[in-house]
Order: C-alpha cells, then sequence, then structure tokens
C-alpha cells in the first residue's frame, strides 16, 4: 500500500504598496528592515530557498531548496514585489517548480491564488471571477504553466466560489476538515454528516456542483497542522518528521495521503529556524522506504477521487464562526486584549461595499465609450500589471478599444482600470483580520479605498462619494481613545499618502537640492522615481551665501494613469531642515514673462515669505517628500551636524579615557555624561572600522575591550549587520577570484575576530556563498587549503558528496563516510 505525505505552504503577505506612488514606503514597525516583505523575506522566504540540512555535528551537509520538494502557493501581489527587490528568491521560488515538475511526474508544486486575497464568499460575481482570473494569469505568465490548483484566501469557500474556479479550468483546491459538511461514499445513495472535523482528511473528494461541473477537495489535517503553526513541532525536524509518519502510517484508507497545509510564514518568520526543520523532515520522508513524499497534482493523477463532499458554506481555516472575521465583532481576535473590541469590522466594510457598489456602475457606464467590454477589459489588464510598462498599457488599451486614443482617453481609460483595481484591492482580507482599525494592515485598505475614491471624484465631478464613505467610516469606533474612529484614523493617516503631480514635482525639485557631489540637478537616477517620470527638465541647482535653491521647468508624467503636465518649480535651502518648495503648471514660455528671473532673485536672497506669495498654496516642505526620500535628506541633512558632535565626543573621551579606565579598576561607576559621550565614540568607531577599507583588527579588539571594561553597551544590532554586509562583500570578491590570498586572509581574520566576541552575525548569504565556491568542482592551490580550512570550519560549511575535495574532512566526519 503507497502511503503519502504532502506539506503546503501558504507564502503570503498583503500588498503594501502606497496606492499613489507604487512603492512600499518605510514601515517602522518592520525595523531594523525598511519594510515588513524585506523581514519576512529575510527571516523565511530566502531561507527557505537555501535551506540548511546539518549532520550531527552542526555542520552543513547541504544547502536544498525547500519550494521543490512541498506544494507551495505564494500571492502574486508578494510575487510582483519580489521580482523587483528580491530577484534572487523570486529565482528560487521559479526555479524550484521546474525542479518539482522532474521530481513529481510533471507536476509543479506551486498553485495559484486568487489575486490580493480577498474573501470570496463575501465578493460580488464579478469580483469572484476576476480574482480567479487575474490570479492564474499572473501564474501563467511568471511559471510558464497553467495552474492545476488555486489557493483560497483564508480558504474560505462557498458554492458560487467553487464554481468560478471549475469554470475557469482549476482541477482542485485544499480546505480545513471543519469545511466539510457532509460526505457520500462511491455506489452509496445517503450522505453521511461529517461536520465537527469527523472527514477523513486521508483522501481527496470531488465536490459535484450545481452547473454540473465539480471540484476536488484535499482536507489538510487539522491537528497536525496547528501543531505546527502554534506548537513545538518545529523545534526538531525528525520529530517533525516521525509525527507525520506515525500519522499516515496509522490510517486504514488505501491510498492514505497526509496533506499538512499551514501559512508558509511558519517556517522561519513565526518559528526561528522553522526552515530548517523543514528541510530536514523532507530530507528524512525522502529517504524513507515507508512514504511517498508528493504533491497534490500527483497523488490526483495516481489516485483520483471515488467519494463525494458537501462543503459548509460560508467557512473559513480562521474563523470558526464562518467568514465572520472579514465583516462583524465574531470574537476572533489576534491578541485578544481586555477591553477591545472589533465591532469597527461591519461598518468598514459596509462603507466599503458601499463605495464599490456606487463606483463600479459608473465604470461599466462610461468605460463602453472607450471600452466596448469594460469587465471584459478588467478581466485581461492583469496582463500588463507585472512589470507595468506604459508601451504595452497603451497598446493593451487601444487594442481593448479597437482603435488608436486619444492622451485623453488613455488617461480616462486607465484611470477607470485603475479604480476598478484599488476598488478590488481594498478588500485585501489583512484589513480584518487584527484587532484595531489602526493597524497598518487595516490602514492599507483603506488607502486602496481612499485611491479608488480619488479616482472616482476625478472621472465623475459631479458625484459626492466622499460624504456617504466618510459618513459610514465614522461609526467604525476605535479602540484607542485619541484616533476615535475611522474618520479621524482616514485623515490622520491615509489623507496624507496622497499625491499627484505637483506634489511629486516638488519632491523631484527637492531631491535636486541634494544630489551627491557635482551631479547635475536633472540626473538620470533621479528622472524616474516611484510612478512618475521627468521627460523633460531644465531645473537647475544653484548656491548664494549659505542658501542652495533649485529653479526650473519640468514635465512630469504619471506611468499609471498617464496623466502629465508642465510644471515651473523653485525649492529652497537654508540650512537645517529649513527646506521650501513652490510648485505652479507652466502658464507661459520658459522665458517669457521673467518670472524665473524674478524667482531667482527671491531664492538668492532667501526671501521664503516671497515664494509662500507667488505659489500660493502650491508650496512643500520636507514633510510633503514620499517619506523614504524624506528620510535620505533628512539624514544627510543632519550628518554632518552628527559628525562634528560625535568629533567633540570622541575628543572628550580621548581626554578621559584613563580615568574611566581607572574607575572601573574599583568597580566605581562613571559618571553618566562619560558612559554616554564613550557609548557614541566606541560604536561609531567600531562601525567606521568594520567598514573601512583595510580592516585594523588590533584597533577593533582595543575598542571592543575598551567597552567592556568601561561597562559601555554596543549596538550590536548595527554592528552585526555592518559586519554581515562586509563578510558577503569578501564573499563576493572571491567568488571572482577564489585564489586572491589577501580576501582570503581578511575574511579569515573578520570571522575569527566574530568567533571570538561571539556576536552572532547572520552568515545565511556568507555560507551561501561560500558553499558556491566551496562545490566549484576545482583544485584550490596548497598555499590557501589552509585559509579554505579555517573559513570552512568558523562557517560550519563541508563540500557536498561529489564536489571538491581540496582539503580532507575531519577524522570523524571521514569515519562515519
Amino acid at each position: 500500500m503507497v502511503r503519502s505525505v504532502c506539506i503546503h505552504g501558504h507564502f503570503y503577505q498583503p500588498p503594501r504598496e502606497n496606492p499613489w506612488i507604487g512603492e512600499i514606503e518605510i514601515q517602522e514597525s518592520a525595523a531594523p528592515w525598511h519594510d515588513w516583505n524585506e523581514r519576512v523575506a529575510a527571516e523565511c522566504y530566502g531561507p527557505n530557498g537555501a535551506a540548511r540540512i546539518l549532520d550531527d555535528e552542526g555542520w552543513i551537509r547541504s544547502i536544498v531548496n525547500n519550494y521543490s520538494r512541498i506544494s507551495f502557493n505564494f500571492g502574486p501581489t508578494l510575487l510582483s514585489w519580489m521580482e523587483r527587490k528580491r530577484p534572487d528568491i523570486y529565482e528560487a521560488v521559479l526555479r524550484a517548480d521546474g525542479l518539482g515538475i522532474a521530481r513529481f511526474s510533471g507536476h509543479g508544486p506551486a498553485l495559484a491564488q486568487v489575486y490580493n486575497h480577498m474573501i470570496l464568499p463575501l465578493a460580488n460575481r464579478r469580483d469572484k471571477e476576476t480574482q480567479v482570473i487575474w490570479g492564474m494569469e499572473d501564474f501563467r505568465a511568471r511559471f510558464g504553466r497553467d495552474p492545476e490548483g488555486m489557493w483560497l484566501a483564508e480558504t474560505a469557500v462557498d458554492t458560487e466560489t467553487l464554481e468560478v474556479l471549475a469554470e475557469n479550468g482549476v482541477s482542485f483546491t485544499i480546505l480545513a476538515p471543519r469545511q466539510a459538511a457532509a460526505v457520500r461514499h462511491a455506489g452509496k445513495e445517503d450522505w453521511i454528516d461529517v461536520t465537527g472535523e469527523r472527514v477523513d482528511v486521508f483522501r481527496p473528494y470531488r465536490c459535484p456542483l450545481p452547473s454540473g461541473k465539480s471540484m476536488v477537495l484535499f482536507f489538510y489535517h487539522g491537528g497536525i497542522a496547528q501543531q505546527v503553526a502554534f506548537g513545538e513541532t518545529l523545534r526538531n525536524g525528525s520529530a517533525f518528521a516521525s509525527m507525520l509518519l506515525d500519522s499516515v502510517l496509522a490510517s486504514p484508507a488505501k491510498f492514505p495521503l497526509l496533506s499538512v497545509a499551514t501559512d508558509g510564514e511558519t517556517f522561519g518568520h513565526h518559528h526561528k529556524y522553522g526552515d530548517m526543520a523543514l528541510a530536514y523532515c523532507l530530507d528524512r520522508l525522502e529517504r524513507s522506504d515507508r512514504v511517498n513524499l508528493t504533491i497534490y497534482g500527483e497523488y490526483l493523477e495516481k489516485h483520483p477521487p471515488t467519494d463525494e463532499v458537501r462543503i459548509a458554506e460560508n467557512s473559513s481555516w480562521s474563523c470558526v464562526h464562518g467568514v465572520e472575521r472579514w465583516r462583524s465583532d465574531c470574537g476572533c481576535s489576534a491578541h485578544s486584549r481586555a477591553g477591545w473590541s472589533q465591532g469597527w469590522r461591519k461598518p468598514l466594510r459596509e462603507a466599503l461595499d458601499g463605495l464599490r457598489d456606487t463606483l463600479s456602475p459608473l465604470f461599466s457606464e462610461e468605460g463602453r465609450s472607450v471600452l466596448p467590454d469594460p469587465y471584459g477589459a478588467r478581466n485581461r489588464y492583469v496582463s500588463v500589471l507585472p512589470g507595468r510598462d506604459g508601451d504595452k498599457v497603451r497598446e493593451f488599451l487601444e487594442g481593448e478599444a479597437g482603435r488608436p486614443l486619444s492622451r485623453e482617453e488613455l488617461v480616462r481609460s486607465v484611470s477607470l482600470l485603475e479604480m476598478e483595481r484599488n476598488l478590488m484591492l481594498m478588500y485585501t482580507s489583512c484589513g480584518w483580520f487584527f484587532d484595531e482599525i489602526s493597524g497598518i494592515e487595516t490602514l492599507q485598505v483603506m488607502a486602496y479605498a481612499a485611491r479608488a475614491l480619488e479616482l472616482g471624484e476625478r472621472l465623475f465631478p459631479a458625484r459626492d462619494f466622499r460624504t456617504p464613505f466618510m459618513t459610514k467610516l465614522a461609526e467604525a469606533r476605535s479602540n484607542i481613545a485619541e484616533f476615535r474612529d475611522g474618520r479621524r484614523i482616514f485623515d490622520i493617516f491615509v489623507e496624507p499618502l496622497r499625491a499627484d503631480l505637483l506634489r511629486a514635482g516638488a519632491h523631484f525639485a527637492v531631491s535636486c537640492l541634494f544630489v551627491p557631489g557635482e551631479q547635475k540637478a536633472c540626473s538620470p537616477e533621479l528622472c524616474a522615481f516611484s510612478s512618475y517620470r521627468i521627460s523633460g527638465c531644465s531645473v537647475e541647482r544653484k548656491e548664494s551665501g549659505n542658501n542652495r535653491y533649485a529653479l526650473g521647468y519640468l514635465r512630469i508624467m504619471s506611468e499609471t494613469t498617464f496623466e502629465e503636465d508642465d510644471l515651473f518649480v523653485a525649492a529652497l535651502y537654508r540650512g537645517g531642515k529649513d527646506v521650501l518648495c513652490g510648485v505652479a503648471r507652466k502658464t507661459a514660455p520658459a522665458d517669457g514673462n521673467g518670472v524665473r528671473e524674478r524667482i531667482e532673485a527671491t531664492l538668492r536672497g532667501g526671501d521664503e515669505q516671497a515664494l509662500v506669495e507667488f505659489f500660493g498654496h502650491n508650496v512643500y516642505s520636507l514633510r510633503h517628500l514620499f517619506k523614504d526620500e524624506q528620510r535620505r535628506i533628512l539624514t544627510l541633512i543632519i550628518s554632518e551636524d552628527v559628525a562634528a558632535v560625535t568629533d567633540m565626543l570622541r575628543k572628550t573621551v580621548r581626554d578621559y579615557s584613563e580615568v574611566l579606565s581607572f574607575l572601573a579598576t574599583l568597580s566605581m561607576p562613571a559618571p553618566e555624561a562619560f558612559r554616554s559621550a564613550a557609548e557614541v565614540v566606541l560604536n561609531d568607531d567600531l562601525r567606521k572600522a568594520l567598514e573601512s577599507l583595510h580592516l585594523d583588527f588590533i584597533f577593533l579588539e582595543r575598542r571592543v575591550t575598551d567597552a567592556e571594561t568601561w561597562g559601555i553597551s554596543l549596538d550590536l544590532e548595527t554592528l552585526r549587520h555592518t559586519a554581515a554586509r562586509r563578510l558577503e562583500e569578501f564573499l563576493a570578491r572571491l567568488g571572482e577570484a577564489p585564489e586572491n590570498r589577501a580576501v582570503l586572509e581578511e575574511l579569515h581574520a573578520l570571522l575569527s575576530f566574530l568567533e571570538r566576541r561571539k556576536w552572532d552575525v547572520n552568515l545565511w548569504e556568507v555560507q551561501n556563498l561560500f558553499a558556491k565556491i566551496l562545490n566549484g568542482n576545482r583544485e584550490i592551490a596548497p598555499e590557501t587549503s589552509e585559509l579554505y580550512k579555517g573559513i570552512s570550519a568558523m562557517l560550519k560549511v563541508r563540500p557536498e558528496s561529489g564536489a571538491s575535495d581540496f582539503f580532507p574532512p575531519p577524522p570523524a566526519w571521514r569515519n562515519r563516510r
């Protein structure tokens, strides 16, 4: 009897981009990473693409791609971000599907996902269809094949959702055991009640649908999935494998399949080193002769279902009340804080529903003036979303229209489609999942609603969409007294995100003030930023005494909606955080009325009031810049002052270093002022030393010793990060020239320093790079082999079997072979 195991990882993050600029702005709660996508990628997505399997001595035996041996899905919006920001991980995911096809009888391990994780039972029919179509088309574009199965957001399901899946050629989906209502065995007429998680999860079922179509449903093992997600299972990969083996071996089914599905982030983000536990578990299962490691498509081909099932309508895997978590205060919450209510969920959904139900009919009516088949065009719009290219979008729109379009028609048609896209993005499930309406996930769905609202107001200026929307938001009460309700939260957090051509022009002009060195103000690096592009520019940067200013004309375009305008910009920097920029639409030739000369005279004199009087309400400061550029500029502004203060403190520490050491020998605490000064100086010295061209290890050791002697706290998080980047730099250089003794010596010395000091640096990427060099199947010169041995020992990386054996293994390892 063939017994099979399939582990499914649902890898997903909600879309996080600012809807106006198409980029994720810095998220402080994800620190020290830029944003939560970056953080989870570092903790989970990357490690699972290069997971370690350790031997009994803790050395890396092999580095494997976990994705190639499990069933998995990645959210399309997450893959879009990954393609742009982490192409190395993106390629590992795509490569895993190819490896899996070879491993699993021609069936790929990747599944599609409904596009932006919308709870489909709560969606109307058109949105269900678009979510499925977009998810499938995005999958085809990335993986180069049709998806066999599709993951439903939160596994939320109703019959209409299954009908939509079946209509679009999806073969199967995965549900929780409590989502089965009744089963009927092959050849039998009676249905058996299996509510209360009594369904046999070791076999798939066919779900007959009213249309005459059907859908295959796999039910994962709820108890084991719970243990993996929330228990201690991932502390030990061997114990994980044993649990799976024991469970599937105990099943009396003819061809039992143990299916375990959980959030992919469980393996590394929620459980540190979960990626390694998964890798070890998969390795053990694959080596076992008692089970077959498989995926759903392969199993389905070999063992098609004979029994039937009926679903529990409007059910999901993370709400025992069905789908109420996404529309009411059902009692499900993330942290169950005393006194907190999720009563805000209902009015928030009602506000969004009202906005959708008002704008979407207008899309259908207005769209026909340009797009003969508006909803068909909406379904096909996904074809130009990945890697969005302006020329392809124009070609798509004119193809849908069946004729060339004027610029006004292009702007109107793409604005209508973008309005619809944001109306769907605002239903991303995470907006309702957590406890408080002011959380970043809920702010994100409100931002998409705001973008849809803005586009609707621009397209249909005679209609009032805002009043009913804001009135309903005001009914969504916050658990935080000062935030009051959804309307106030919208005004505080969402409205400041809005951008238009004028604000983008101000952003560009202020950035021109701070371009490095002698770089021209209109540099190529600045001409494309976020979702805006500068197509013409005469802006110049100049200095007058202590003032720095930028002045000129530019042509700016939104690459999302094709809107464009000619702007006159004037930006002034007078030191500190004193930055001001005026923007006006160009109303006269660049040299036709002397405006430029008059404004330049104002700028040279640093007259801010004259700038305000000329530009009126269209005056911007640093706080109007997009967040990342705002931080970059503020860092530049204060860096000189910080350096000057640090130098003064360094002199103080140098003058009193003997006193600090003497106080330490007497076990007397140093004055807090001296301790604070020493903390700033020592951390600055160590960071600079780690970044210097040639590492001075005598200096590094002395400064660490000073910190220990004086009882100074080191900023280890920053120093570890800096050290890791330096190690990666050495490995990159070594990859180009493996016999470069100088690089090997510095790499060896830095690793030795870190090991002595027990700094616990994240060596994940360093080990990946070194393993690639180590397994390069080439000879290493005798004069560098000792260095390689030492580096290998400190990184605990051994050559894989069959790779280069340029140095002999340690005796214990050799004996085990």
